[in-house]
């Protein structure tokens, strides 16, 4: 009995090496005030949880050293393809947000963001808190732990990445990103945009008006306002967007 548990103790560790790394590079577990050891003890309860789903399916481990160790690096690079695609879909709520608050002329009212313990601005840093609960909400962290899984059924631990698939589908989502965070900023930077053209003329039809005096709290003040009347929308385009995060990682699973 003993003897059998420390001949499965390689396949755990790869299991292990491959569930750490998922959860790692996810922005959902991969926050700065999370300490390491909560970490290390999710991936080990999850590892736990899913190997004796796994190990019956996978053929033996290599006995060769260095295919071992190619293997290691193989499942590091599949948890970090998935937790990458989650990574993306946060970094479009935070640059939406960055957009915005750079329109209002809060570029310099950056906040320490305790999720990433990155500089971040105050719009970006509240999207990405409302992202994140949305996630929690609709069971997004269950669909990292369902990609998991499934990720041994198509790239068994003695298998092979498609990277030509993998980076293609990175490469699509990366531009995405851009059009992503575009239409999340775009009509409060519309309409803030209007403010300034129609600031301009009334600073040429009255030009003993200090305009300058005027134009920068007005636009706070008008975009706090958008923002507070487009908030259902926006928290709507977020959830859909987290939808799309969905369909993307089982896409990239599947394929690879």
């Amino acid at each position: 009995m003993i003897l059998d548990s420390i001949n499965l103790l390689p396949m755990f560790a790869i299991v292990l090496i491959r569930t750490a790394s998922v959860l790692f590079f996810s922005p959902i577990y991969n926050q700065a005030g999370l300490p390491l050891i909560v970490k290390i003890g999710l991936a080990l309860v999850i590892a736990f949880a899913i190997f004796p789903t796994i190990n019956s399916s996978q053929p033996a481990l290599p006995d060769n050293l260095i295919n071992f160790i190619l293997i290691v690096f193989k499942e590091l690079a599949i948890g970090f393809l998935i937790g990458y695609v989650a990574t993306l879909a946060f970094a479009a709520f935070v640059m939406g947000g960055g957009l915005i608050s750079s329109e209002m002329g809060l570029t310099m009212a950056e906040l320490v963001d305790p999720l990433s313990g990155e500089q971040v601005s105050p719009i970006a840093q509240l999207l990405q808190i409302v992202a994140l609960i949305l996630f929690f909400a609709i069971n997004g962290h269950h669909w990292l732990i369902n990609a998991l899984v499934l990720s041994y059924k198509a790239v068994p631990i003695t298998g092979v990445i498609e990277l030509g698939f993998s980076m293609g589908k990175i490469m699509n989502l990366f531009n995405g990103l851009f059009v992503a965070a575009i239409k999340i900023a775009a009509p409060i930077m519309i309409v803030l945009g209007l403010t300034v053209v129609v600031s301009g003329f009334l600073a040429r039809s009255t030009p003993e008006i200090n305009i300058f005096l005027i134009i920068f709290p007005m636009k706070i003040l008008v975009g706090f306002l958008l923002l507070a009347i487009m908030f259902p929308f926006i928290t709507r385009a977020i959830e859909y967007l987290l939808e799309m995060l969905r369909k993307d990682i089982f896409s990239l699973v599947g394929g690879m």
